[in-house]
C-alpha cells in the first residue's frame, strides 16, 4: 500500500515542511512507514524513539526532538485528527495521508 507522510514544524528554530510517498505492505505500523522514510531519505526523514510501557515513543525527527521543558511534543495526525493509537500499533490504510507536527501541550 501507498502511505503519504508528512513532516513539520512551525513551531520553533527552522521552520520546515517535507513530505513523501512510501510503499509499505499491507498490515504494517506507522513505525513501518516512519522507518520505509527514514532509509530512502535519512537526511530528511530520519528519526528517534523511545521505548516506553505504551511502545515506541517518537521523541525526535530531522533532528527536532521533543522537550518536558518547552512542553513540545511531535503529534501524529490522520486527516486533521490525532490518532488514537501509538506508532508501533497504528496501522495506516491504502492512501492515508500522516502528519507529524511538532506541537505543544
Amino acid at each position: 500500500i501507498q502511505v503519504q507522510y508528512s513532516i513539520t514544524n512551525t513551531l520553533q528554530g527552522k521552520h520546515f515542511h517535507y513530505s513523501t510517498s512510501v510503499t509499505v505492505p499491507s498490515g504494517s505500523t506507522l513505525l513501518q512507514v516512519m522507518e520505509v522514510a527514514a532509509e530512502e531519505n535519512p537526511q530528511t526523514f530520519s528519526f528517534q524513539t523511545e521505548q516506553t510501557s505504551w511502545g515506541p515513543y517518537v521523541t525526535c525527527i530531522h533532528g527536532l526532538a521533543a522537550s518536558t521543558e518547552d512542553r513540545t511534543y511531535w503529534q501524529f495526525l490522520s486527516a486533521g485528527n490525532a490518532l488514537d493509537k501509538g506508532v508501533g500499533t497504528y496501522k495506516p490504510h491504502a492512501g492515508e495521508h500522516i502528519q507529524a507536527v511538532f506541537s505543544t501541550y
